[in-house]
């Protein structure tokens, strides 16, 4: 695993207690294990992370619990404030998309260390 990946669980791990709190999230995270994602393959797998979000949950208007895509939006909040990066709502990409351009940031900013970055990401930039 690598230090963004361990970044993004912390803070997957962080939203998802402080909204359902801890005995919730030992809940979500078993679901999440028995649908073939367990906590430490969300990284790997973050489109299977939010289908099983999504199905546990809800994702959509009428619905009682629609809260897989606030959970997601909170979650791309608190990683992109932790990269530093300003989050774009008004994109249409996915969660696992976002995910993958924000590692790319996450990259890119390490291999240029007192560089910013400068590039731009469909739903992401730099501040």
């Amino acid at each position: 695993m690598d230090k963004f990946d361990g970044l993004l669980l912390r803070v997957i791990d962080k939203n998802i207690r402080y909204i359902f709190g801890d005995i919730n999230a030992g809940v979500i995270y078993d679901y999440l294990k028995k649908k073939g994602c367990a906590f430490q393959e969300i990284p790997a797998k973050p489109n299977t992370f939010s289908m099983a979000l999504r199905n546990m949950l809800g994702s959509g208007r009428g619905q009682v619990l629609g809260a897989a895509p606030i959970l997601e939006e909170a979650i791309l909040e608190a990683l992109c404030a932790e990269l530093k990066i300003k989050f774009d709502r008004q994109s249409a990409t996915s969660f696992g998309d976002h995910i993958k351009k924000l590692k790319k940031v996450y990259n890119n900013e390490g291999r240029q260390h007192s560089t910013p970055l400068q590039q731009r990401f469909i739903g992401t930039t730099r501040e």
